[in-house]
């Protein structure tokens, strides 16, 4: 009668996590794509529908109906945060793209999960503070069977091979980089590129000749290329936790940016790759220099050896096991 009672009670404890809702290219996605494979490989039950729990977990935001229904019957609605709209890049639209978003934040969400100490400040300066019991700061993390170091690539090459990731929305996103490495005569390079470019500006100035666009790959290709290239490349605006950064941390590979965002908090192991920018939590792109990326690249190529060997010394920062057993133990905890 007892066991029977705890299967019931755990049965209620079972929350409800929308995975079928995420099968797209961005950052929501591939978190949500390696929790069910985490929760899967572990056993951890969750519910598929929404009907059969009276808690709910999801990123960023979802259907107002559904969770005040939730409020009502006093379950738990844990949101968890991506990067949010602000005027410095979005202009005088930010404050309606966030509306239900905060509305959530403030209204209906008994627990909010950061992805970075970056990503809980922005969240604080736009939509206020939250009580330290009210929130979690839980790091991204990667799947190690899929991202991992290769042996090879310790010495210095004769041409670096550069790599950057991702959904290519954005000058700030491609265009610095690009700038930085135009100015570059010492080194013998090649800069290959993967994922959509969906700005048009961006297709006019990838006409180089050491530039390589391979298109769209999936997790295990771009696995693959990482460990055959030497350098990861990245450039963002204010990124609250890139995947596409710590798939290359995972994959042993140095990494050149802009401290910007989570970059410092995430490669604090080797902040002497990160080009420096402004205090602001909201940076601007012209924030951004390409000379001082610039120099970041050639100082990663000068020492190459040395940030190759901290590189893999931390390429086991960011498990997703670590961070799917932190969502696994808020989900236990629901009263």
């Amino acid at each position: 009668m007892v066991l029977n009672f705890l299967k019931q009670f755990n049965n209620t404890k079972k929350v409800f996590i929308p995975f079928k809702m995420y099968d797209f290219i961005g950052g929501p996605s591939t978190f949500m794509r390696n929790l069910k494979t985490y929760f899967d490989d572990v056993g951890y039950k969750y519910k598929s529908d929404i009907s059969k729990s009276k808690h709910i977990f999801f990123p960023i935001s979802y259907d107002l109906a559904f969770l005040k229904k939730i409020k009502k019957d006093k379950g738990a609605i844990i949101q968890r945060l991506d990067g949010i709209y602000y005027p410095q890049k979005h202009g005088a639209s930010y404050q309606e793209k966030n509306k239900l978003i905060k509305d959530i934040y403030l209204n209906y969400a008994t627990k909010v999960v950061f992805q970075s100490q970056y990503s809980k400040a922005q969240c604080f300066k736009l939509f206020g503070e939250k009580d330290t019991d009210d929130y979690e700061i839980i790091i991204n993390g990667v799947n190690e069977a899929i991202f991992y170091p290769s042996n090879a690539f310790k010495e210095v090459p004769k041409t670096f091979k550069l790599l950057t990731t991702g959904n290519f929305r954005n000058l700030d996103m491609l265009e610095p980089v690009i700038k930085a490495l135009d100015a570059i005569s010492k080194f013998d390079f090649e800069l290959n590129i993967i994922g959509p470019i969906v700005n048009d500006k961006l297709h006019a100035i990838i006409n180089r000749d050491y530039i390589n666009h391979l298109g769209s790959k999936d997790s295990h290709q771009i696995a693959d290329l990482l460990r055959e290239h030497h350098i990861f490349m990245y450039s963002h605006l204010n990124p609250p936790c890139p995947n596409s950064v710590l798939e290359a941390i995972a994959s042993g590979l140095p990494v050149v940016g802009f401290n910007s965002g989570s970059m410092s908090e995430l490669l604090h192991f080797s902040p002497n790759l990160l080009a420096e920018v402004s205090d602001d939590v909201f940076q601007k792109y012209e924030d951004f220099s390409a000379d001082a990326l610039k120099e970041k690249i050639i100082y990663c190529m000068t020492h190459f050896e040395k940030m190759k060997e901290v590189s893999l010394v931390n390429a086991s920062n960011y498990s997703f096991k670590h961070c799917g057993k932190q969502y696994q133990k808020i989900f236990q905890n629901i009263g």
